[in-house]
């Protein structure tokens, strides 16, 4: 009988890892697949033109750029994800950060997937948002993975790695780089990813910032690129 209550435990810990896969995997519905975050532009314009040249410019996007950013913010959102108008601060707060039109669009496109594609496990209070509030993507993800049973430290982990898969993916098409190298990418950023995730354990909204211009341009270019396969 005693240990009962630790078999239940290690059922409940079980069903929360198995929906993080869910919502992490990339045939989650959130359209990951349609947005490149600019890397587009970059690799037309020979920025990034092999695994070491795209792991160097994640690498650069997840301590000084918009990926750092949305580890900031997604894990703002999990704190607040109980209280409705912190939270509200922190989605539009959120939506302000977007540094041009596309990449406001994909953070809330993907967001609002995101958001949408999740009620299916019914885990999220449907009146914690109002329907006139965006949900940017780091936003709907910590606000799911909280009510979701996802810890802070998993939740920012998960978070950023479906980021970095969705960039990695990308550049496997546009490159291209095959397969191989694609999980090349992936293992070469497995520490990077966890540094990053340590550096903003303690941050908040008031140090969001980044120095990665020539990202943020390539996110502006893309906009009036004449062959595309991308939204962003």
């Amino acid at each position: 009988m005693p240990t009962i209550p630790m078999i239940d435990e290690q059922i409940m810990e079980g069903k929360n890892f198995l929906r993080l896969l869910s919502w992490v995997s990339p045939a989650f519905p959130t359209g990951g697949y349609a947005y490149s975050h600019g890397l587009e532009w970059a690799v037309e314009n020979d920025d990034v033109h092999n695994v070491a040249s795209l792991c160097q410019w994640i690498e650069v996007l997840l301590h000084y750029g918009s990926l750092q950013n949305d580890f900031i913010i997604l894990q703002a959102a999990w704190d607040a994800a109980h209280d409705q108008a912190q939270l509200y601060d922190v989605a539009e707060f959120a939506c302000a950060c977007a540094s041009s039109r596309e990449r406001y669009e994909e953070t809330v496109y993907q967001g609002e997937a995101f958001q949408k594609a999740a009620t299916v496990w019914n885990v999220v209070p449907q009146d914690i948002i109002p329907p006139d509030v965006r949900w940017p993507l780091p936003v709907a993800q910590g606000v799911v993975f909280r009510y979701g049973g996802i810890s802070r430290q998993q939740a920012a982990l998960a978070g950023g790695y479906s980021s970095i898969a969705a960039l990695v993916s990308a550049a496997v098409r546009l490159v291209p780089l095959g397969q191989t190298d694609g999980l090349r990418a992936l293992v070469g950023l497995e520490a990077t990813l966890q540094k990053a995730a340590q550096k903003t354990h303690n941050l908040t909204l008031e140090d969001i910032g980044g120095a990665c211009f020539c990202a943020d341009l390539a996110a502006m270019h893309h906009e009036t690129q004449v062959t595309r396969l991308f939204r962003t």
